[in-house]
């Protein structure tokens, strides 16, 4: 019921819930936009050791079979670009062990990316996701035939 005691019409209700499906629409594409983004990040949101965990699989090119694998290492950012680390692996249900050096990016919206080289040669490229207190990082693996997915956290 309105205020002048007259019933509040269907037609009103409509306009009312539409302002609101607007507003809350709006402010929720200006929070995922570069402007509503959460900034200040920088390499030096990266420093200390993480421990993380990540699997996948690998298709194979030939015959488009997949094998799995599985990583759990730690690794350490000098918040200046340059990262190092162990981990040992699972491929297929083989076990390496192996140590690994390589480069970072950080954007001002947190997104990034990674360059690592491991002790065999194997040069591996992830996008990575920096959370609000620099703490934790989600990341994906970008190389071809690799479908992977991980999450770290500063110890």
């Amino acid at each position: 019921m309105r205020s002048d005691g007259r019933s509040t019409t269907v037609k009103e209700l409509r306009g009312f819930c539409l302002a609101v499906c607007i507003g809350a629409g709006s402010t929720a594409w200006w929070l995922a936009s570069p402007a509503g983004a959460q900034q200040g990040f920088s390499l030096k949101s990266l420093r200390g050791e993480y421990v993380f965990a990540l699997d996948g699989y690998t298709i194979q090119g030939d015959t488009g079979q997949h094998q799995p694998f599985a990583w759990a290492g730690k690794e350490t950012y000098d918040g200046a670009g340059h990262v190092a680390g162990v981990f040992t692996a699972s491929y297929n249900g083989e076990i390496v062990h192996r140590t690994y050096t390589g480069t970072y990016t950080v954007n001002p919206d947190g997104t990034g990316s990674t360059l690592l080289t491991d002790s065999n040669g194997d040069v591996t490229h992830f996008d990575i996701f920096i959370r609000k207190g620099r703490d934790e990082v989600s990341y994906v693996e970008t190389d071809p035939g690799v479908v992977s997915s991980g999450y770290e956290r500063r110890r």
